[in-house]
């Protein structure tokens, strides 16, 4: 033919069966539906880009590009003004609070592009489609080419991991180890020496994330007990398992005398806080515990919630992961505690934390504490479910849908107003003027006013600095003018409004 194209005879047309002419229309709807999760996942992509732009870097991630910065500088964990919870005093000193892995990721970034947001960005940027590119071959390995296509698209579109690409928190990064962590156990089903994969990602996730403190034991209690029903007595006869959990020990153990060293006034009750990550989560589980009664009520109020979170992953493919054999079947076992086990730690770790900071009670930001399960929950999905079916096609673009409508409402909600405030200082304040701070992340504002060459302090009532930037919208400064207010967010249970004023002193 001319036009290359090769033409069925009218005659062998005819003669096809209808059986045929359906089968042939049934596969080039599959083929349609092929491009679907492509062309997600390309959708996921461009959010991580867009929410580069459109959400900026927040006060945890700041912290951690500090400490990044002191890495490269030679002075290791080291905060200039002390952790961030010490508003009024600024004291220099070693972190105990954030682990060394995040920083040290980090460090790249803020030597290619200075003190800035954007290192920050981009490297959550690079963890994120690193952890996309891993979950695709993990899942391949596991479970299959097309249905890693298609669940990969999923966790393109996961609006927690898409929004901490702009705040630049440490998520991307720790789902990452996470998904290594788990697919290395069911590996190590067939091939033992892959726990020994899984005891180093799950030690250095260990060292990227702070807020675990005592209640690691219980994870690592439940995944002793997960082996034990499986194998018995064996398992202490399992040289490669035993050689895992030495990989894990030396690492936590290693940060624990770390801080021991650094923390620990050598009393026995100052020894149960000094070798835990977080100082300030130590501190907050004591009161939880002391007010049983505000912890006991922020669980049962919160726990819906927590439940809510997992039905918007799982509730598409309910049907899947409920005929799974938890109980029976090693491989789906692993995967049900690995999920669960992160809904219950971050169902108990938020409401101790609530209780020292009474946070709003279903802020978004709870969501982070479970993002690294949802591509587990999805390889449950993907245990029990056949893409290749019309139910899970129609499954998937419902559950799709609620990530973009997920995504929809984080990108519409107002970025905080203490974020306005710092770009109308951006533009006003000259090089040596200094900024007092009333109540706000120190860290967070260094980074959005880096460049400016402005000194930051904390405020005082006897403060000469040229301006004042305070979380409190309502009060008043003597001898300052009030440029603006600035309010964000929506003031609900949701999502803090984090509002801030701006003040210049008067002339």
């Amino acid at each position: 033919m001319p036009d290359g194209r090769v033409r069925l005879p009218a005659n062998e047309f005819r003669s096809l069966s209808p059986a045929r002419v359906h089968a042939a229309a049934v596969a080039g709807r599959a083929l349609g539906w092929r491009w679907l999760p492509v062309g997600l996942l390309a959708l996921g992509i461009a959010l991580r880009v867009l929410a580069i732009v459109r959400i900026p870097v927040a006060s945890d991630a700041a912290e951690y590009a500090v400490l990044g910065r002191s890495l490269l500088e030679g002075r290791g964990m080291w905060l200039p003004w002390g952790e961030y919870w010490d508003l009024a005093v600024w004291t220099p000193g070693p972190s105990h609070h954030y682990p060394p892995v995040y920083p040290l990721y980090l460090a790249p970034y803020l030597a290619a592009f200075g003190f800035d947001p954007i290192a920050v960005q981009t490297a959550a940027l690079v963890a994120g489609l690193l952890l996309l590119g891993v979950y695709f071959r993990a899942t391949v390995s596991l479970f299959g080419r097309d249905k890693a296509l298609w669940f990969t698209a999923l966790l393109a579109l996961d609006p927690v991991l898409i929004a901490t690409t702009g705040t630049g928190y440490a998520e991307n990064l720790v789902t990452l180890l996470f998904v290594v962590t788990v697919a290395a156990i069911l590996k190590s089903l067939k091939e033992p020496k892959w726990i020994l994969v899984a005891g180093l990602a799950a030690g250095i996730a260990y060292l990227t994330k702070s807020s675990v403190g005592p209640f690691f034991l219980i994870a690592g209690l439940a995944g002793f007990a997960w082996r034990f029903k499986f194998v018995r007595w064996a398992v202490f006869k399992d040289r490669w398992y035993l050689a895992a959990i030495g990989v894990f020990g030396t690492l936590a153990g290693g940060w624990a005398l770390r801080n021991l060293a650094l923390f620990w006034d050598g009393t026995a009750g100052n020894l149960l806080v000094a070798w835990q990550t977080s100082a300030w989560f130590s501190r907050a589980t004591s009161p939880a515990f002391a007010n049983l009664g505000d912890y006991l009520w922020i669980l049962a109020v919160r726990l819906p919630f927590f439940i809510a979170l997992f039905l918007l992953v799982a509730g598409p493919f309910w049907r899947e992961i409920r005929r799974l054999p938890l109980l029976r079947d090693e491989e789906a076992s692993a995967l049900g505690l690995a999920v669960g086990l992160t809904y219950v730690l971050a169902w108990l770790i938020s409401g101790a934390l609530w209780v020292v900071e009474r946070s709003a009670v279903f802020w978004a930001d709870l969501t982070r504490y479970v993002v690294f399960a949802n591509p587990v929950v999805w390889w449950m999905a993907a245990k029990g479910g056949d893409p290749a079916t019309p139910t899970f096609r129609r499954r998937f673009a419902v559950a799709a849908a609620a990530l973009l409508v997920v995504n929809a409402a984080a990108f519409l909600t107002p970025v905080g107003g203490v974020f306005q405030a710092y770009g109308e200082l951006r533009e006003r304040a000259q090089p040596g003027d200094v900024v007092a701070l009333d109540h706000l992340s120190k860290y967070e504002a260094a980074i959005h006013l880096a460049g400016t060459g402005v000194e930051l302090e904390p405020y005082s009532p006897a403060t000469t600095a040229d301006y004042i930037v305070s979380s409190n919208v309502t009060r008043q400064y003597a001898g300052y003018d009030l440029v603006d207010i600035y309010r964000g967010g929506n003031g609900t249970a949701v999502m803090p409004e984090f509002g801030a004023a701006l003040w210049s002193r008067g002339k």
